[in-house]
Order: C-alpha cells, then sequence, then structure tokens
C-alpha cells in the first residue's frame, strides 16, 4: 500500500509559507541594508543619490582614493605606489596652477593604478594634468601581473560591480565611520592626500635583498604590454590634458650593469615610455632612473627604491618645468 503527499497538506502549506517568509525577510533585510549603504555611500564614491555626507574618514588609500580622485576641488593626480608618495600636491599646486591630489598607494602595480587614473579622468570635465610614477613594474612583460595584496577594483569599476560587492563587513564598519563625520564625531581625513612617511622611517640606509636571476636575450626582447595598454590610455585623453610620467631614481647599486640584457631592456622600456608622451602639450617622460652623483648617495635614499624629500623636490622642479613648457621642447628629460 503506498500514500502520497498532498500539495493540500497543511504540513506541505506550512513548510511553503515559512520559505516564503524566509526568502522575503533575507531579501528584504538586504534590501534595506543595501539601500541604507547607499543612502550613506561609505567610500564616497558619488554613485547613487545619497545623505550628501562630505568625505570619508579612511586611512587606507586603496578605498580613501575612491572619495579623493572624484573630488571637484581637483582637476589633476599624482598616481604612484610608494616610490612617488613624497611628491607634494600643494608645491605643484603654487607652480602651475593646477590642484592636485595625491593618490599614491604603496605595493601597487600597473593594475591598480590604471584604475586610479579611470577614475580620476572619469569624474572630472575640466582638463588637468596626469603624473604617473612608473617604476619597473611597468616594464614588465607579463600582461597579468599578480597583485602585491588585494585591491578593491569593484570601487573603481562600474555600478554593477559596486553593487555585487559594497555589502561586507568592512563597508559596514565605513557606513558607521560616515555616520559619525556626518554627526562632528570623526574628523575628514586630508583630501590632497599627502603622506609624509620620511618622518617616520630611520635614516640609516637599508640595502634591499640580492636583485633575481640576471635577464636572457629573450627576456630583453619581450614586450611591454602595460606600456602598449598606457599609450591607448593616454591617445583617448583630452588633447589639451597634460601628462608627465616620471620613472623614479634607485641607488645606483639597484642600476643593471652597463650592457647588460637588463640594461638594454630598460632602455627599450624609457624609450616606450617616451613614445607615449610624445608630442602631448605640456607633456613629456622624466627618466631619473639612471648613475649620478646624487643616486650614488646612500643618504639620499631610505633602501634602495626608496629616495628622500630632498630628491623628491628636484622630482617636483622638473615636473613643473614640464608643465610650464612649451610643446615644441623634447618630452624625454634626464638629470
Amino acid at each position: 500500500m503506498t500514500s502520497s503527499i498532498s500539495s493540500s497538506d497543511p504540513d506541505v502549506r506550512s513548510g511553503r509559507r515559512w520559505i516564503a517568509s524566509f526568502f522575503l525577510a533575507f531579501f528584504g533585510l538586504g534590501g534595506v541594508l543595501l539601500g541604507a549603504v547607499l543612502l550613506v555611500d561609505p567610500y564616497d564614491t558619488g554613485r547613487f543619490p545619497s545623505l550628501g555626507i562630505v568625505g570619508v574618514d579612511d586611512r587606507n588609500p586603496r578605498t580613501a582614493n575612491v572619495s579623493r580622485g572624484r573630488d571637484p576641488r581637483f582637476d589633476s593626480a599624482i598616481v604612484a605606489n610608494s616610490t612617488g608618495q613624497l611628491l607634494q600636491p600643494t608645491r605643484l599646486d603654487a607652480a602651475t596652477g593646477f590642484h592636485f591630489t595625491q593618490l599614491s598607494v604603496p605595493q601597487t602595480g600597473p593594475r591598480e593604478q590604471f584604475a586610479a587614473m579611470r577614475w580620476v579622468v572619469e569624474h572630472h570635465d575640466r582638463p588637468g594634468a596626469l603624473i604617473l610614477v612608473a617604476d619597473e613594474s611597468w616594464c614588465s612583460p607579463d600582461p597579468v601581473l599578480a597583485l602585491r595584496y588585494p585591491f578593491p577594483f569593484w570601487l573603481y569599476g562600474n555600478d554593477a560591480n559596486y553593487l555585487a560587492n559594497v555589502l561586507n563587513w568592512k563597508t559596514f564598519d565605513r557606513v558607521v565611520w560616515r555616520v559619525q563625520l556626518a554627526l562632528g564625531k570623526r574628523h575628514r581625513i586630508d583630501p590632497v592626500g599627502y603622506s609624509d612617511y620620511s618622518s617616520e622611517s630611520l635614516d640609516a640606509f637599508r640595502p634591499l635583498p640580492p636583485d633575481p636571476v640576471p635577464l636572457t636575450r629573450a627576456d630583453a626582447d619581450a614586450g611591454f604590454p602595460w606600456i602598449d595598454a598606457l599609450g591607448h590610455f593616454v591617445a583617448g585623453l583630452r588633447p589639451n590634458m597634460a601628462v608627465v610620467i616620471v620613472m623614479p631614481p634607485v641607488q645606483t647599486s639597484y642600476l643593471p650593469v652597463p650592457g647588460s640584457f637588463a640594461d638594454a631592456r630598460f632602455a627599450r622600456c624609457k624609450g616606450a615610455l617616451t613614445h607615449t608622451v610624445a608630442g602631448r602639450p605640456h607633456s613629456g617622460f622624466l627618466d631619473f632612473r639612471i648613475d649620478t652623483p646624487e643616486t650614488r648617495d646612500e643618504a639620499n635614499f631610505f633602501d634602495r627604491v626608496h629616495f628622500k624629500n630632498p630628491v623628491a623636490r628636484e622630482i617636483e622642479d622638473r615636473i613643473i618645468a614640464v608643465l610650464q613648457q612649451s610643446p615644441t621642447l623634447a618630452s624625454t628629460a634626464s638629470r
């Protein structure tokens, strides 16, 4: 003898009601939370109508730069990892008339820096200037460079990516922080973004670990996918937007041996970067990765790739000269 369960059975109906109630509560709560997050706009993305809270109190530049990068008070940005962090926006402002924000994020490379540059360009109608401090990672032949640390690309992407990722515990922390900011219980971080880490560093020069395995001829002859992508990006910018690419200095002991495959590759990389901005008005490539009395002096560096403030002031002077130059001047400069 067999039996069957009818859809009209009270237990079945009760179970269905419980499941329906669960999903209604789950998605209802999710909708309420998402609505609250969008209203508070915890990262100050400006994507959707919000409560209009100004700025953020966020010490992580990976997320705080979303607010800085769209701030209408700035028309220009410095994009870099820690090798460009000591460049002072206000000093560039005073000499050029532009209004810079510092978007340096330590331990980042081309992928993350592209996200920042695109964000700036998409959120500013006025032509300004982009300063890209391009370290050796831009010379990489690897088109899918591994990230050194996680990066929230969804914050800098389209609205769909944002909505798919915004509900997380870190976001809820920032919701609280931003409400506290609105209530006057927190203070907005400096939107200029400049941080002088030299005050927290030791004065003694600290060498880095030994260099990797020497390059082969095949390595030296490989392409530059990130610079190719940069060329397409720069070509799509407004014609009157200035672009200055800086290859930062390193202590002489970190330079490749003259005549080596690594030396040849860096020469080709520098040529590719020069070509990227060739012919753009008030733009240029500044090559500081060379052997000079300044780069031989360990007193000018914290380690082999992080320079001190006097060197930063010299780089700023050269950037200012490029931004002020006639378009007919050469686009390549060296010390």
